[in-house]
């Protein structure tokens, strides 16, 4: 795959995610690092830093579906800041997060 091709790919994966992000109330720069990484990008193996931000993006073990930049997860992991803080101008009528509502893993 060229330059041309894979730049196309993160622009289409941006164009979908990027709203969706904005909506649930997620950082720019976590936006931005999660486009960065279409799934036809993926070459199945997760990388060390792909790991450790899935890894701050649990909460009790349970994964909230947020997969923060690399700057945050190490803030997360290390305990300078947690997750619930980098969520922000999350759309009023979705429930706080982590959850998504009746029915997800967060549900009541």
């Amino acid at each position: 795959m060229n330059k041309d091709e894979i730049k196309r790919l993160q622009e289409n994966w941006f164009r979908i995610n990027e709203p969706i992000g904005k909506m649930l109330g997620y950082p720019d720069c976590c936006i931005k690092a999660f486009c960065d990484q279409p799934p036809e990008l993926l070459n199945g193996s997760a990388t060390k830093d792909d790991i450790l931000r899935y890894r701050a993006g649990c909460i009790a073990g349970k994964f909230t579906g947020f997969i923060p930049c690399i700057r945050h997860a190490h803030q997360i992991l290390n305990g300078d800041i947690i997750i619930q803080s980098l969520i922000n101008n999350r759309r009023k009528d979705l429930p706080p997060f982590p959850s998504m509502g009746e029915g997800d893993i967060y549900g009541e």
